[in-house]
C-alpha cells in the first residue's frame, strides 16, 4: 500500500505533468501560424481580449483608481493605435449588414437636433450607441480568424462566468439579494445588470453559446461550461425576472426545433425543469405563475406596463415620425404626467425614432439572422464536400490530412458561433417584448459577431476549394 507521503508526492506529479501539458499547449496555440487567414498580432488580440474582459466586468466601476483614468476609454483607444499601426483593415465590402447599420446610425443621428429633448438623445446617442458599437468595430477588426474568433468568445465567457460567480455567492450568502415587487430578488453587482432583468438577460444570453460550443470544446471546458449553466439557471431563477421566464422558455424552444437530436434534448430538458421546480422556492414559483394569473405577490407591475405601453402608443401615433432617441420619458411626463421608460424594445424603437427607424431597426435584425442562417447553410455545404475527401485520401497524405483536420475544427467551431448568435440575438428579440433594449451592446455583438464570421467564412471557403483541389476529389 502508499503511504500518504509516497500518495500525496503522485499526485503532485500528476498535477504537475498536466499543468506543463497545458502550459505547452496554451503556448503552442498563441503562436500557431494560421494559413489562409488575415494575420493580427498576437499583443494586439490580448488587448482587445482585456477590453472585451474589461467592458463587460465594468472594471471601471469596480476599481476606483481604473475608473478616474477611464481604463474603457483608454483601452479603446490603444486599441484604434494598434489597428492603425499594423494596418489591420475593416472587411466590409459586400457584406449584407454593413449598409444597415450606417442607415440606422444615420437614422439616430437626424433623430437628435429633432428630437424632444436634444440635448439627452445627443447624451444617449452618444454614450450607449457610439461607444457601444465600437465593440462591433473591434471585433470585425480583430476577430479575423477562427484563433481570433476563440479568443473573443473566451474573454466574453470568462466575463460571463465571473459574473455568474458573483451572482452564486450573492444568491448563498444573502449579499445581492433583497425585497423587489413583493419577493426577494438577486440582483448583478455592476450597474449595467443591477436591475434583475438585466441580470436575467446576460445570464440567458451566454446559454446559447454554452449550448452550440459544448460538443467542439475539451474535458477541462465542458466542466467550466457546466459551472455557468448552473451559476446562469441560478440567476434566471432568482432574479424573479418574468421576462428572464419567457426569454429562457423561448430559447428551449429555439434550440429545441432547429436540433437534429430532438429526443435527446428533451429528456435534457424535462430533467432539468424537474429539478429546477423541485428545488425552487414557493415565492418564484408564484413569480412564475403570476404571469398568466396577473397576481402579484406586491404592487402592480403588469398593469403599469400596460398602461406604459397604451402611452407609448399614443405617443407614436402623434408623432409617427419619432420624438427622438431616448426621449420619449420626457415626452411622457409633459403628455401624461407619468414617468417610466418603455417596457417593449419594439414600441420603444417606433415612439424614438418613427415609422421609418422602425422599418430600418427590423431590416438591421432581418439582415444579421438571415447571413447567419446562410453561413450555417454553406458551413454544412463545406463539410458535405470534405467527407468526400475524407473518404478519399489516405493516412499517407499527411500534408492534406493536416490541412484537412485543422479546416475541419474550424468550419464546426464557424457553424457552431453562427448558431450561437442566432438563437442569442433571437432570445434578445423575446427579451425586448417586455424591456427597453433598443441602447444596449447585444445587438453591436451580434452584428459585430456576424459579419466576423461572413469575413472568415470567405478564407475558409477557399481553403476549402484548396483540399478538394489537393485530394483530386472536387
Amino acid at each position: 500500500m502508499l503511504n500518504a507521503y509516497h500518495l500525496k508526492s503522485r499526485v503532485n506529479t500528476a498535477f504537475l505533468s498536466v499543468g506543463c501539458d497545458l502550459i505547452v499547449k496554451i503556448f503552442d496555440f498563441l503562436y500557431e501560424k494560421e494559413e489562409g487567414y488575415d494575420a493580427v498580432p498576437l499583443a494586439a488580440t490580448l488587448m482587445f481580449c482585456c477590453y472585451v474582459l474589461t467592458w463587460f466586468l465594468q472594471v471601471g466601476n469596480r476599481i476606483d483608481f481604473l475608473g478616474s483614468i477611464r481604463i474603457e476609454f483608454l483601452c479603446a483607444i490603444l486599441l484604434i493605435l494598434i489597428s492603425l499601426i499594423s494596418g489591420l483593415k475593416l472587411r466590409l465590402a459586400n457584406n449584407p449588414i454593413f449598409y444597415v447599420v450606417i442607415v440606422l446610425i444615420v437614422l439616430m443621428i437626424i433623430q437628435i437636433p429633432l428630437s424632444y429633448v436634444p440635448s439627452h438623445s445627443w447624451d444617449i446617442f452618444y454614450n450607449r450607441v457610439i461607444k457601444f458599437s465600437f465593440m462591433a468595430f473591434f471585433i470585425v477588426i480583430f476577430v479575423k480568424s477562427p484563433r481570433g474568433l476563440i479568443f473573443f468568445l473566451a474573454a466574453f465567457m470568462l466575463a460571463c462566468a465571473k459574473m455568474g460567480q458573483e451572482g452564486l455567492v450573492g444568491q448563498i450568502t444573502g449579499s445581492m439579494v433583497w425585497e423587489n415587487q413583493g419577493i426577494m430578488r438577486l440582483h448583478g453587482s455592476t450597474s449595467l445588470y443591477m436591475h434583475p432583468n438585466s441580470f436575467s438577460g446576460m445570464a440567458i444570453g451566454t446559454l446559447p453559446f454554452i449550448i452550440y460550443l459544448y460538443d467542439k470544446v475539451p474535458l477541462s471546458i465542458k466542466i467550466f461550461f457546466i459551472f455557468m449553466v448552473i451559476s446562469s439557471i441560478n440567476i434566471i431563477l432568482h432574479t424573479g425576472s418574468r421576462t428572464g421566464y419567457v426569454a429562457f422558455i423561448g430559447l428551449l424552444l429555439l434550440v429545441f426545433f432547429r436540433s437534429k437530436n430532438k429526443f435527446k434534448l428533451f429528456f435534457v430538458g424535462l430533467t432539468l425543469v424537474l429539478i429546477t421546480v423541485n428545488f425552487t422556492d414557493a415565492q418564484y414559483k408564484g413569480r412564475f405563475e403570476s404571469i398568466f394569473t396577473g397576481k402579484e405577490a406586491a404592487g402592480n407591475s403588469s398593469g403599469t406596463r400596460l398602461q406604459i405601453m397604451q402611452d407609448a402608443w399614443d405617443v407614436f401615433v402623434e408623432n409617427p415620425f419619432g420624438v427622438g432617441v431616448g426621449a420619449f420619458p420626457a415626452v411622457r411626463i409633459d403628455r401624461f404626467g407619468r414617468f417610466q421608460d418603455i417596457h417593449c424594445l419594439y414600441l420603444e424603437v417606433a415612439t424614438n425614432l418613427g415609422i421609418q427607424g422602425f422599418i430600418v431597426f427590423i431590416v438591421f435584425v432581418y439582415k444579421i439572422l438571415k447571413t447567419l442562417i446562410l453561413l450555417s447553410r454553406k458551413i454544412d455545404n463545406d463539410l458535405y464536400r470534405l467527407d468526400a475527401v475524407n473518404f478519399a485520401v489516405t493516412i499517407d497524405d499527411h500534408k492534406i490530412m493536416m490541412k484537412y483536420n485543422r479546416h475541419i475544427k474550424d468550419l464546426e467551431l464557424l457553424k457552431a458561433t453562427s448558431n450561437a448568435v442566432f438563437v442569442y440575438i433571437s432570445v434578445r428579440l423575446i427579451l425586448g417584448l417586455f424591456g427597453q433594449d433598443l441602447y444596449e451592446i447585444y445587438w453591436w455583438v451580434g452584428a459585430g459577431l456576424a459579419i466576423a464570421i461572413f469575413n472568415i467564412y470567405g478564407d475558409s471557403s477557399r481553403k476549402t476549394d484548396e483540399i478538394c483541389r489537393l485530394s483530386g476529389v472536387c
